[in-house]
């Protein structure tokens, strides 16, 4: 009884993996407009819809710690003018301008995301929403991190320069530099909040356009 004879194919090596090329100068600088211009746009956007929140949150709070204490019989007798100042306070007139402030900061993110993803498209990045979001997800961790350091350094800063503005006020040699000198701190903070954030948009921006290049 015979057997067909079967012949096997010869194993050839696998063929090279198609290569990714680096990102074109396009591409590059589209990454750098579109992270840099978006995040900050991010940025901006959510503290607008943010401090609303915060402030109603705030203000609840302390009304909130003041009755209690005007309640009690003991402290009680300091805080009725405190407490009625704040009963006297018509808070339903401010609730309409904290919402339309709140629903123009979710507006401005809405915005910073399709100006990401144009600014990407025009300037033929692959995957123009996916680098976006991932971009957008990458730099918020990022920024927290960076955020956490930079208000430790922040306070250390602002307790020096309160503390020398105050001795130098009571020294009455320094009494009308306190405000403009805080007013000066917290600009150039304002400034480098914005450079800093502009930097880790960039930056994301371009690990993920990077990541996700088109294959040769």
């Amino acid at each position: 009884m015979t057997y067909p004879i079967q012949y096997s194919q010869p194993a050839y090596p696998a063929g090279p993996k198609p290569v990714r090329p680096p990102l074109t100068k396009r591409a590059k600088r589209g990454t750098v407009l579109a992270g840099s211009i978006g995040f900050v746009l991010l940025g901006i956007g959510w503290a607008l819809a943010a401090i609303p929140v915060g402030i109603a949150l705030f203000v609840g709070l302390f009304a909130f710690i003041v009755h209690a204490a005007s309640s009690s019989s003991d402290t009680g007798r300091g805080l009725d003018g405190l407490s009625q100042f704040l009963d006297g306070i018509n808070i339903s007139a401010w609730i309409l301008p904290l919402v339309l402030v709140s629903l123009l900061g979710f507006i401005v993110m809405a915005v910073a995301i399709l100006v990401s993803g144009r600014i990407l498209r025009s300037h033929r990045v692959n995957h123009p929403w996916g680098v976006t979001w991932a971009g957008t997800a990458i730099a918020v961790v990022a920024s927290w991190i960076i955020g956490g350091i930079g208000s430790f350094v922040s306070q250390i800063v602002s307790t020096v320069v309160t503390s020398a503005s105050a001795s130098a006020s009571a020294s009455g040699s320094g009494s009308n530099d306190f405000w403009p000198g805080l007013w000066t701190f917290f600009g150039v903070s304002a400034v480098i909040a914005l450079a800093v954030n502009a930097a880790i948009g960039w930056l994301a921006w371009w690990w993920m356009a990077h990541a996700m290049r088109p294959r040769a």
